[in-house]
Formats: C-alpha cells, structure tokens, sequence
C-alpha cells in the first residue's frame, strides 16, 4: 500500500457517509411494507378459503335438503345394495350371476357416491383456485 492510500484511509476513515443512512432506512421501509403486504394476503387466503368452504357447505346442504324426504328411503336402498354386492362378492355359487348382480349392485350405488365425489372435488378446486 503506498502512502498516499494509507494517508487517504486514515483522512476519511471517521467521515460520515450519508447515503448509508437512507439506504438503512429505505431497505428497512420496503421490508416491512413487504411483511405487512404478506399479511394481508394471507388473511385474504384464510377468507377466500372460508367463503369456498361456506358454498361448498351451502351446496352439499341443497343437495341434501333436496333428497330429505325421500333421504330414508334413499338409505334403506343403498344398505340394501350394499348387501347385495356383499352376497355377491361373498357368496357366488355361479359367477355369471353373481357378476350381474354385483354390477346392477355398484351401478345404483355408483350414482350416489360420483355425486358426493364431484362436489368434494367442486370443493376442492375451489379451493385451490382461491389460493392462486
């Protein structure tokens, strides 16, 4: 190091530097504004979560309500074809038979749970699509 750095070192080595202090300040403002903005959008998610949940709620409870009166009858005849397809999948003397029973069994009960199914998954991307 040749004099002259060392003399310009020690001139200005307790000089003030002003830009530091806004920079500080600056970088300081832009991070809280960003941890304030996060946030909010996280509440924003917790909402939007909640309104999907309260439709999905709304619409399974439409559903339901639609099938109440006859809501008794629908589950005698689906505790009835599950027991069919029990028999069939339990006992099965032929096997021709037992297939066709089997099939005419989940084909009536098939129906109920693809509908319960696609409003979970109605739910779901709702769901999914409040979060992006």
């Amino acid at each position: 190091m040749t004099d002259f750095d060392a003399l310009l070192k020690r001139s200005f080595a307790e000089a003030h530097e002003p830009a530091d202090d806004g920079f500080v300040v600056n970088v300081t403002q832009a991070v809280a504004h960003r941890e304030e903005s996060m946030k909010v959008r996280s509440y924003v998610q917790y909402g939007a979560m909640m309104i999907g949940l309260a439709a999905v709620s709304w619409g399974v409870y439409s559903m339901v309500g639609a099938f109440g009166p006859i809501s008794q009858e629908i589950m005698a005849s689906l505790g009835l074809e599950v027991a069919r397809a029990h028999a069939a999948v339990s006992t099965a003397p032929d096997v021709g038979a037992s297939a066709q029973n089997f099939i005419q069994s989940m084909g009536v009960g098939l129906t109920l749970v693809l509908m319960f199914a696609a409003a979970l998954a109605g739910g779901a991307v709702a769901i999914r699509a409040s979060r992006d």
